[in-house]
């Protein structure tokens, strides 16, 4: 019997994907962190292991790290679970040489159990349909396709879409969605109690032990999202988890902008749970983006951070120009520069809120105002948010989405 060390913080996680591969004849030893890791690897070495490299202070990356470095475990195969939304993880964990990297919120216990048997060499032993136990649906949370080791990781981040409904993993998929349906109040209540703590957080210490709960739930409602296709709460909570994964233990990265940022994220979920049953599709995987700003600079780190979002943005540094695309084109969201010569990012906003289409599209100016009388006069002008330069591009990613989301979800 082949043996497994499955390494994933989140147990819900852990109890789906160890029942899966035991039912197909693998004995799998479950570790909640890098350090019980690395203690089941000190007896005998395992003939695979899956590790999570979400799991907080990068105990995945240490720990995959640690078995590349020790001879005895360098030919172990591994394969990892990570997030898109964080273009640096794959490329640097990919030097590690896991022989996949699979994105987390979009496998399923099928596609799971085709790369083990990849790796291992190994024939379906019978049907691989994964049925969900009753365990699954009795105990509470707590509070994708492969990507080949040296491939792009980015460019296998297609939509958040639905498989066949005759896939193997249809009456798992059932059975997940109705129970994370049904949990629906209780997770927008533990991510408003988990943000407001860490909001009110007096010392260091506090804030941090706070922010990496939130970090938790938020990373175990990404993977859970995913086994239940619920695919705009899944995309919210990918790119959320990536950037609270990013701002954790930096100090720096926590600004006021920051946490009104996130606030807003954790307000969108209680829109998107509502709207969960009806919302079957990626609602934003072709989403237009507009940027304007008369610095080619500031249009190419916005772009950039788009671009970590799954986003396509078109850019220009003429207003005038961007005036006659509006024209012409439906875009879903706008930034805008503030300050621009000949014509600013307040007046832009006035004319294009007087274009056919374009009344409730979400306007973010991106700007180093960020003082109140600028806010002030974004409002007035019809702007619906704003961001302050130097942008964090993480949060600019997260604000999109919001805004993206909210605004394609209340039009339909």
């Amino acid at each position: 019997m082949k043996r497994i060390l499955f390494v994933d913080d989140d147990p819900l996680v852990l109890r789906i994907y160890k029942e899966a591969l035991t039912r197909q004849g693998f004995h799998v030893e479950p570790a909640h962190d890098g350090v019980s890791a690395s203690k089941l690897l000190q007896g005998t070495k395992p003939d695979l292991m899956v590790v999570d490299l979400m799991m907080p202070s990068n105990q995945g990356v240490a720990l995959l790290d640690s078995v590349r470095s020790e001879s005895r475990l360098a030919g172990l195969p591994v394969i990892a679970f990570s997030n898109s939304y964080i273009d640096s993880m794959p490329q640097n964990s990919a030097a590690l040489g896991p022989q996949k990297i699979l994105l987390k919120v979009r496998c399923t216990p099928s596609i799971l159990l085709g790369v083990v048997r990849e790796l291992l060499n190994e024939q379906p032993a019978g049907h691989s349909n994964f049925q969900l136990s009753e365990t699954f649906k009795a105990r509470p949370e707590p509070s994708p396709q492969p990507v080949t080791k040296g491939q792009n990781f980015s460019s296998a981040a297609a939509p958040f879409n639905a498989g066949p409904a005759s896939s193997p993993d249809a009456e798992f998929r059932t059975k997940a969605r109705e129970d994370f349906l049904q949990k629906a109040a209780t997770t927008c209540i533990g991510l408003h109690e988990s943000f407001q703590a860490f909001a009110r957080a007096k010392t260091d210490a506090e804030r941090e032990s706070h922010l990496e709960n939130l970090y938790r739930k938020v990373h175990f409602l990404a993977a859970s999202a995913g086994f239940a296709e619920c695919f705009p709460v899944a995309r919210m909570a990918s790119v959320f988890e990536a950037m609270l994964f990013e701002i954790t233990n930096k100090t720096a990265l926590q600004t006021p902008s920051v946490l009104r940022t996130i606030a807003q994220a954790v307000d969108t979920f209680d829109a998107l749970f509502k709207r969960a049953r009806q919302v079957t599709t990626d609602v934003v995987s072709t989403a237009q983006v507009l940027a304007v700003d008369d610095d080619a600079l500031s249009n190419r780190l916005v772009t950039s951070a788009l671009a970590q979002a799954q986003l396509q943005a078109t850019t220009t540094q003429d207003p005038f120009k961007a005036l006659e695309w509006l024209e012409e084109k439906k875009y879903d969201l706008v930034l805008l520069d503030i300050e621009m010569p000949g014509m600013d990012g307040f007046e832009l906003c006035k004319r294009l809120r007087q274009l056919p289409g374009y009344r409730k599209t979400p306007v973010i100016y991106v700007t180093s105002h960020a003082d109140f009388e600028s806010r002030a006069k974004g409002a007035l002008s019809g702007g619906d948010d704003l961001i302050s330069k130097p942008v964090f591009p993480m949060e600019l990613a997260v604000k999109s989405m919001t805004h993206l989301l909210s605004s394609q979800l209340s039009s339909r």
